[in-house]
């Protein structure tokens, strides 16, 4: 039997979601944040891609870096909100989405179940970079959210310039 956290349709039931996994209003993990925005940024260097935080990014990962989300239980999977390169081809991938987006995207979660990568560009649009294509979640973190517990995704092509 699957079992599944249940579909967030409202900003209060994501405040709910993350509040179960740690979240709080004017939460700021501060300097932790920046050593893993340096860490992600040197391990995407070191693939030879260069990545820089927008300043939506970074506000995102200060408020909930190091948050870990139920998404379902069976098969256990979590969001993982921390900037990480998951896997080496993520940052080739990266760089590729972002020159056909026309924008800088910088890594601020993944998920357990598949390693797929959540993304935010320096417009605050939010990205999910998954083995089966690259999606845009939405423009905020609320609807991008609710994209991702509900797996409506729209694919990232639309928003090629």
């Amino acid at each position: 039997m699957r079992t599944t956290v249940p579909m967030l349709s409202t900003p209060a039931e994501v405040d709910a979601w993350l509040t179960e996994a740690g979240w709080y209003p004017g939460r700021d993990v501060g300097n932790d944040a920046i050593g893993a925005i340096a860490a992600v940024v040197e391990r995407y260097r070191a693939y030879g891609v260069e990545i820089d935080p927008s300043a939506a990014a970074l506000a995102f990962i200060r408020e909930h870096a190091f948050l870990r989300a139920v998404i379902d239980t069976t098969p256990k999977n979590f969001a993982i909100f921390a900037p990480r390169l998951v896997f080496k081809g993520d940052a080739e991938e990266t760089a590729e989405l972002a020159g056909k987006l026309g924008a800088e995207l910088f890594p601020v979660g993944y998920d357990t179940y598949d390693g797929s990568t959540l993304l935010l560009d320096n417009s605050g649009r939010f990205f999910f970079s998954h083995h089966t294509g690259a999606y845009y979640l939405g423009s905020e973190k609320y609807g991008a959210l609710m994209s991702l517990m509900s797996s409506e995704m729209v694919d990232a092509e639309e928003y090629f310039v």
